[in-house]
């Protein structure tokens, strides 16, 4: 999802979007994976409305129907197969991840969480996160070779603990990973850190 500032009309259903804000309500994952030239925009305005389910029809192929109101099928109602996974309630991933070396050995953690909720507002006072729960995950390439909780924005990844994970020394794949806690959804989206 991305905001923009201007769009310039430079042709047929072509448009150049300029002050662009990238990753907004926690979709940096998909602002990762990029989009390629020529992909579908959907424009979003204030007329689409979320689409509510219970927790317990999460990820469960439902069928989803549009049309006129009052109309339960046939001609004008569009109907297709879909799956919501819940991603609103994500808890976003932490902001800011540092890592810095202590002088004898090891690393201190430190983040800043975001809130799901008004999470995005540029103006007025800061909403509070999610519950201050955080799981650190210090990674050989994608396998997990510790993993551990925090309350805080803040973690020490201890000389000890590091000596005891990489005996030889760490690869050049090591990456910190930390995500945030959220209430009837589970951990959220990972910050990542590379050592």
């Amino acid at each position: 999802m991305i905001q923009f500032r201007r769009a310039d009309l430079l042709g047929d259903d072509t448009w150049r979007l300029s002050g662009l804000l990238r990753g907004q309500q926690g979709t940096e994952r998909a602002m990762n994976a990029g989009a390629s030239a020529g992909a579908v925009v959907v424009l979003l305005d204030s007329g689409p409305e979320r689409m509510v389910v219970a927790a317990g029809e999460r990820n469960l192929p439902l069928i989803w129907r549009a049309g006129p109101e009052g109309v339960p099928g046939g001609e004008g109602v569009t109907e297709t197969q879909f799956q919501l996974t819940g991603a609103h309630a994500r808890p976003w991933s932490p902001a800011h991840l540092r890592v810095k070396a202590l002088n004898g050995g090891g690393f201190t953690l430190s983040w800043i969480p975001r809130s799901r909720i008004w999470g995005d507002l540029w103006d007025g006072d800061d909403y509070p996160s999610d519950p201050s729960r955080f799981r650190i995950r210090v990674m050989d390439d994608d396998r997990p070779v510790r993993v551990w909780e925090v309350q805080a924005a803040e973690g020490v990844y201890s000389s000890e603990d590091f000596a005891a994970d990489f005996p030889d020394g760490a690869p050049a794949r090591v990456r910190i990973a930390v995500a945030q806690w959220g209430e009837g959804y589970g951990w959220g989206e990972e910050a990542l850190f590379r050592l």
